[in-house]
């Protein structure tokens, strides 16, 4: 569960980072805009900032895809159960079977090591 969480603050932090890149454009395009004089500085200053933004949401988007891929094609990753369950479902059905086999060598046993009921009943009638 807690690494739900994680990724769904992955993706939080994403949106986030997608608004205040959109603020960075707005701010440029707004100074560029601009009748009177532009400040030069400043839209480069920006436009430095947006371009950085979509540099780290394209890193993120990435990772984040990457591990989607992973998750949806059953790679194993952090979170992921689908091994574990496998295994633990594998090594029960080894245990059933060793416990049948167990059962049947104990059957196969019981049978060979009883004494022969011959005359018991033969005794007990005279």
């Amino acid at each position: 569960m807690a690494m739900k969480s994680k990724e769904l603050q992955n993706l939080l932090n994403l949106e986030s980072s997608v608004i205040k890149t959109v603020q960075y454009a707005q701010a440029t395009l707004e100074e560029m805009s601009r009748d009177s004089e532009i400040n030069i500085q400043k839209v480069k200053t920006d436009a430095s900032h947006f371009m950085q933004s979509v540099k780290e949401i394209n890193d993120k988007l990435l990772k984040t895809i990457s591990y989607l891929g992973d998750v949806s094609t059953s790679v194993p990753h952090c979170g992921s159960v689908y091994n574990a369950e496998k295994e633990f479902q594998l090594a029960h059905e080894q245990c059933r079977l060793v416990l049948d086999r167990l059962d049947y060598l104990r059957e196969q046993s019981a049978t060979r090591t009883k004494p022969p009921d011959f005359g018991k009943n033969e005794s007990m009638e005279n």
